[in-house]
């Protein structure tokens, strides 16, 4: 098999998804791709990137270019962005890496992957109906200020999860 080296790691050509870069561009919002040169200027501005410097949007989108499908959708850096929207101001391409991100958090989430997180407060709400857990201290002080005790039945939102098939979604997102 022909190998590219990539950072001192090797990327299996066979596994590369030609197809990868045009099925996100059909989306709308992912249009842009193609006008990332990956000059920087999205990472210089963004404040993930000042805490996590492994959070790259321009290697993101390089990634996708390359048809790096797994790689991309099992990624814990699609989850990472803040909406600050930093890198398209900065742009000067115009390229709205928000929305590709958005694109890429829908495709991966059909796939069946989300971050841990995610999963467990999906679980949590269907449990509860709540996105927090609940514990007696939160009733006390609930009653403590004279507001109702919480009702806790996800059977509602239960419903809704499962025709939205948000249920299914059990896989982790790797790193």
């Amino acid at each position: 098999m022909e190998k590219e080296e990539n950072n001192g790691e090797y990327i299996e050509l066979a596994e590369l998804d030609p197809d990868f870069k045009s099925e996100v561009m059909k989306h709308e919002d992912a249009k842009g791709l193609n006008a990332c040169f990956a000059c920087g200027t999205c990472t210089a501005g963004c404040p993930i990137h000042e805490i996590f410097p492994e959070y790259d949007p321009r290697k993101l989108a390089k990634m996708v270019k390359l048809g790096m499908r797994e790689e991309v959708l099992t990624s814990p850096y699609i989850w990472y962005c803040t909406t600050c929207h930093n890198c398209e101001q900065h742009c000067p391409q115009n390229v709205k890496f928000f929305n590709i991100l958005n694109v890429l958090k829908n495709m991966a989430a059909k796939k069946g992957y989300a971050p841990n997180a995610w999963v467990e407060q999906t679980k949590q709400i269907i449990k509860t109906g709540l996105v927090f857990t609940t514990d007696e201290a939160l009733f006390k002080k609930r009653r403590s200020f004279s507001l109702p005790d919480l009702k806790l039945d996800g059977s509602k939102v239960k419903k809704i999860i499962k025709l939205t098939g948000i249920d299914k979604i059990k896989a982790q997102i790797k790193g």
